[in-house]
């Protein structure tokens, strides 16, 4: 390049390294405008952790009656990224005059205003996770940290859900003291869940629902439930909704106690099956008062894995017999439509997940399609 005044040879440069002059064709390098401004404090890396720091100037009074400017440095270590350094600026200094809250206070809050709001399931789940966090509810949330948190779970939680639950519950306990600004991240998000081993629901064998008939016919009157749910695709919650005055036995349906969601409960009815409407009656005629079924959750989930244990049957949880529903409507060659709407789905795609077919119905199914070779023996 050819300066502009000097007209030396030079390198390309904003500025000739000879004499200096600007070179109008060449733009100077922009500065990038600074994120923070003064006082607003800085961050940086040491090791392998960030830190943030903030000047702050306070004045004290001498003996002389004069004040006396002095300046402090507030500093914060061991955040993770340097995000969270930076999040953390406003709060340095601040923490001298606020101590930041418990997290059993934090727990009052949130039970006081947020978990009323949620359906009586969740807030049940998340009351039974605040129990199996007991141990951390002394400490203050600011001296909280991930391996506290890990190992309290890793302790209490037996499965991935109750796991899951305490990690929920101390998300949105951060929630709160982040927008009170006692923390700057959540670091519950840090908090590993174990491995979840889902296993694929089962319904009952032909063979295990006729040992079911055999023990009702037999006087096991309980027995009776569980077939009144495999031939209506009746789900647990429903049968302990269901009041007697709820059933049509000339329509063989049941209007009500629907479950998960309005239109189910107001406009969809449970219908069951004829051969199953005798049983309904008896079951009506039997049980006294006017619940369908009148036990108790748990006393009634005692009785069920006791019934089936006795009657010989595997020991699958009473939703195997909503999925015992959805298997034998298919296995009968009812279309998709029609399976929908036994089950009640929104989707039919939901209710193709209460299909469960063997490895014989593969057999059956495959062999069913017919060969077009001129020689089958090719």
């Amino acid at each position: 390049m050819i300066c502009r005044k000097c007209h030396q040879n030079v390198t390309d440069a904003p500025y000739c390294c000879l004499c200096g002059a600007k070179q109008s064709d060449i733009p100077a390098k922009q500065k990038s405008p600074k994120k923070r401004g003064n006082g607003q404090g800085t961050v940086f890396k040491r090791g392998d952790t960030w830190v943030a720091q903030k000047t702050i100037y306070f004045y004290v009074n001498e003996q002389d009656g004069k004040s006396k400017k002095v300046r402090k440095y507030a500093t914060k270590y061991g955040f993770k990224n340097k995000k969270d350094a930076v999040n953390y600026l406003p709060l340095l200094g601040l923490q001298e005059n606020r101590t930041a809250p418990k997290v059993i206070e934090l727990w009052q809050q949130y039970e006081k205003n947020s978990l009323p709001k949620l359906g009586k399931t969740k807030q049940t789940s998340y009351k039974i996770a605040r129990r199996r966090l007991e141990d951390l509810m002394g400490y203050r949330i600011d001296q909280l940290t991930t391996k506290i948190m890990q190992d309290v779970i890793n302790d209490q939680a037996s499965s991935y859900y109750t796991a899951k639950d305490m990690k929920t519950v101390m998300s949105h306990l951060y929630q709160i003291a982040i927008a009170d600004r006692f923390v700057p991240s959540n670091l519950s998000d840090y908090i590993v869940l174990p491995t979840l081993e889902e296993k694929e629901a089962e319904p009952f064998t032909e063979k295990e629902v006729q040992k079911i008939w055999s023990a009702y016919a037999d006087g096991e009157i309980f027995a009776g439930y569980l077939l009144l749910m495999i031939y209506s695709g009746m789900m647990p919650g429903e049968l302990f909704a269901c009041r007697k005055d709820m059933i049509d036995f000339d329509k063989r349906e049941i209007w009500g106690c629907g479950k998960k969601t309005k239109i189910r409960k107001k406009e969809v009815p449970i219908a069951f099956a004829d051969c199953v409407l005798p049983v309904v009656i008896e079951l009506c005629e039997t049980v006294n008062g006017d619940m369908l079924q009148p036990m108790y959750k748990t006393d009634w989930y005692e009785k069920y894995h006791e019934v089936v244990k006795r009657i010989g049957i595997r020991d699958l949880p009473p939703y195997a017999c909503r999925h015992t529903t959805g298997t034998e409507a298919a296995k009968q060659g009812l279309n998709a439509s029609t399976i929908q709407k036994i089950m009640r789905h929104s989707k039919i795609t939901t209710s193709q997940r209460y299909i469960h077919f063997g490895s014989e119905e593969a057999h059956t199914g495959i062999n069913a399609i017919k060969s077009t070779a001129k020689n089958q023996n090719v």
